[in-house]
């Protein structure tokens, strides 16, 4: 039996209009950061420190995001990473712009990941009855690279049942930093903010609030397919998204 187990739900699939079709999503079960991959480490009986530890991390983190910055391809055991660049060029001799152009990065599973993935036990715990559900965040220009926002953009959120209805004031969508050392604060975007507000997709304009830096993203509504609910429904998306 595989010592490692994702548990996943079926959710009714958004792109079909056929009764009984559904599509898999693996349950969260947190966030991991740096610090508590050095704790899991020093787990196995390691003789470094946590600090240690996840100092390496981080420096192996800069030198990682460095290299990807110069143009190399950074291959580890979670994945293969490779620097792009989106957006036209008018002319032959135009150059580069900030404003205009995008630097992203380019992911596939390295080893180490696709044999855990292999070995892990997927264990379905059938249909489940939700609200809202973000299936991405993207910025509206670029959607190939999820997660990734530019600074006072056009976001694009899609997913199902996550259309803003009611008259809760806690209907909305809510942005909250992860590193608030800075004094960030949480951001509320309303209803009236969004252009379209449909049951599968959101579109609004970044507020300059959202500064630049990693945000958790978490949707509340009313919505149903019938009649609104008494109450409103939340779903936190799952992933880190990156302002920048």
């Amino acid at each position: 039996m595989a010592e490692t187990k994702l548990y996943a739900g079926l959710y009714d699939n958004a792109l079909t209009e056929k009764e009984g079709d559904y599509t898999a999503k693996a349950k969260s079960t947190g966030t991991v950061y740096n610090a508590d991959i050095a704790q899991r480490i020093v787990k196995k009986r390691t003789e470094y420190r946590p600090e240690t530890i996840e100092n390496i991390l981080r420096m192996a983190d800069e030198e990682k995001s460095l290299a990807i910055a110069e143009g190399k391809t950074v291959v580890d055991g979670v994945g293969q990473y490779m620097v792009q660049i989106k957006g036209g060029f008018d002319t032959a001799t135009s150059p580069f712009d900030h404003t205009k152009h995008q630097l992203v990065t380019s992911y596939s599973a390295g080893k180490t990941l696709r044999e855990q993935l292999s070995a892990t036990e997927v264990v379905m715990d059938g249909a489940v009855v939700t609200g809202p559900v973000i299936g991405a965040v993207l910025d509206s220009t670029t959607p190939d690279t999820p997660n990734q926002l530019p600074f006072r953009g056009m976001v694009l959120i899609e997913g199902t049942r996550i259309a803003l209805r009611g008259a809760d004031p806690a209907v909305g969508i809510t942005f909250t930093p992860v590193d608030t050392t800075g004094g960030e604060k949480p951001v509320f975007i309303t209803a009236a903010q969004c252009s379209p507000n449909q049951p599968s997709k959101l579109q609004f304009s970044l507020p300059a609030e959202v500064s630049i830096g990693d945000w958790m993203v978490k949707i509340a509504t009313q919505y149903a397919k019938g009649s609104d609910t008494k109450e409103p429904r939340s779903y936190e998306y799952p992933f880190v998204v990156s302002v920048f």
